[in-house]
């Protein structure tokens, strides 16, 4: 009976194993296969020219940029990594973390979880691969980017190490692992500052920093005290100081990131994601959609921001010009004074791919 039984279910069983079989081919994302990166193209050689001033910002998901040339009024997409609403939202190959402007070139980086792409342009009209095909399997994962005096900084954690570019194709890795001594941490977030001869700042999962005063060349370690608690958000630098963001307080290091205090920024609920800026002269800070803004001069004392100051990040031009965008909004918002501002951008839809979340100002070749 039992081997009758057997011979009864063997049919229906295959029959069901191929349905299902069926079932997770169809489910799988209908984006094109890119775990190389073989079809961008190497951007090389750069040849930058800092000479006209433009914005630019990124999409979260998809790696779609938008520039604008005329001091943040009208914006014009520039690239698209993909279209793909699936990719990027933590992992993915178009989870861009990091964007970067140093020296006349701007940059942008993704991959988390999956390998994925390190572009750049010099006149942004053109955007390629900043990693030669030989260095690709070195280091494509970014949680956070960073950038100054010619060299770009990519981090990501002790297990996938820092990747450094002199020469924005020129890139080589560093492992925190031996800073660390039997530590571990994760989510490392960047930052560059005018500190000495250029400093890079460097915060991870367990208040563990590794700073280094010479662009890179050379690494140490310290920590910001553990009250600061978990959520290290973004490391930004301006009047002399860097500060990390955390829920409740900023860490703030007055002597390029050896020493560290602790100082509460008063602002309740979620923080805008990456929302830690310095524009004006001062470092300012959001919740998620605005709801609370404030702003200080030393990282120390804050005091709220006007009323109807958006959440996100803010970028600053020489103009005085400032420009706003949030990731889960689907716009990008202007201000000549920083206290009126206008939406100059709305999205044709609202999907991932088109809420902008990072970006930077400076100066590019004039395109041909």
């Amino acid at each position: 009976m039992q081997t009758t039984c057997r011979r009864r279910l063997m049919p229906g069983l295959v029959v069901l194993f191929g349905v299902l079989g069926n079932l997770a081919v169809s489910a799988e994302p209908k984006a094109p296969r890119d775990d190389a990166s073989p079809q961008i193209p190497v951007l090389s050689p750069l040849e930058p020219a800092p000479q006209e001033p433009v914005f630019a910002v990124v999409s979260k998901q998809g790696m779609r940029i938008l520039l604008s040339r005329d001091d943040g009024q009208t914006w014009r997409q520039v690239y698209l990594g993909s279209e793909d609403q699936e990719d990027g939202g933590w992992h993915g190959h178009h989870a861009v973390y990091g964007m970067a402007y140093t020296e006349g070139v701007i940059a942008a980086f993704s991959g988390w979880g999956k390998p994925g792409h390190y572009i750049g342009t010099v006149d942004g009209k053109n955007w390629g691969s900043l990693l030669p095909p030989e260095s690709r399997k070195d280091q494509i994962w970014a949680w956070s980017a960073a950038a100054g005096k010619g060299v770009m900084l990519t981090s990501a954690s002790q297990w996938q190490p820092m990747a450094i570019a002199s020469e924005f194709t020129n890139w080589r890795t560093e492992s925190v692992k031996p800073l660390l001594d039997g530590g571990k941490t994760h989510h490392m977030v960047a930052g560059y500052g005018n500190y000495n001869d250029g400093t890079f700042v460097v915060v991870g999962d367990e208040q563990h920093v590794f700073y280094s005063q010479d662009l890179g060349t050379t690494w140490q370690h310290s920590r910001i005290p553990a009250e600061a608690g978990k959520g290290q958000d973004a490391v930004v630098y301006g009047n002399g100081v860097f500060l990390c963001s955390f829920p409740d307080v900023v860490a703030r290091s007055s002597d390029g990131g050896k020493t560290w205090t602790l100082h509460p920024h008063g602002i309740p609920g979620r923080l805008s994601w990456r929302g830690l800026s310095f524009v004006r002269n001062e470092f300012w800070l959001t919740s998620r959609n605005g709801k609370e803004a404030r702003r200080s001069r030393d990282g120390i004392s804050w005091h709220e921001l006007p009323a109807g100051t958006p959440g996100g990040s803010f970028l600053e031009a020489e103009t005085g010009t400032i420009i706003n965008i949030e990731r889960n909004r689907y716009d990008i918002r202007r201000s000549t004074d920083g206290q009126n501002w206008t939406t100059v951008f709305q999205a044709p839809q609202q999907d991932v791919t088109w809420s902008l979340s990072l970006g930077v100002y400076g100066r590019i070749k004039s395109p041909e």
